[in-house]
């Protein structure tokens, strides 16, 4: 049975298109190459597409019932480590904001346990250091400067 969207999906969905249209408009004018040598705009054009096509498809389908909203401190949970990350990623380097932004994530579940969480904020940080950092050779300050 499939049921209306609720405002908070419309909001979301909203946001999220508005998003990958932005980031369609972005990569328009860049090369996309071939199968054989992809250019620099295949990858924002496909995670776009992609995007626009999730946000579309979260407005018919609905999970669980009616009457189900997530809980205020999730929401306030996962968006404020979102804000930890972005800002101390300047300032504080990848190492660091990774680590913070973990436990603020975790505290969103009542099951999170304070040393599983620290043990994946140091494995998150690592695999993004060795990922983004060193594997595609990203310039992402890992420590203060």
């Amino acid at each position: 049975m499939m049921r209306k969207p609720g405002l908070l999906a419309l909001l979301v969905a909203s946001l999220a298109a508005g998003v990958a249209l932005v980031g369609l408009c972005g990569a328009w004018s860049m090369d996309l190459g071939s199968l054989r040598r992809i250019g620099q705009g295949a990858f924002p054009m496909a995670t776009s597409i992609l995007l626009l096509a999730l946000a579309l498809a979260s407005l018919f389908t609905r999970a669980g019932p009616a009457g189900e909203r997530p809980a205020v401190r999730t929401v306030v949970m996962v968006g404020g480590s979102m804000v930890a990350f972005a800002l101390l990623l300047p300032v504080a380097g990848l190492v660091a904001a990774v680590i913070v932004a973990t436990p603020i994530c975790a505290a969103a579940s009542s099951e999170s346990r304070p040393l599983e969480t620290l043990a994946l904020g140091l494995f998150l940080a690592a695999g993004f250091a060795g990922l983004f950092v060193y594997g595609l050779g990203l310039t992402i300050p890992l420590w203060p400067e």
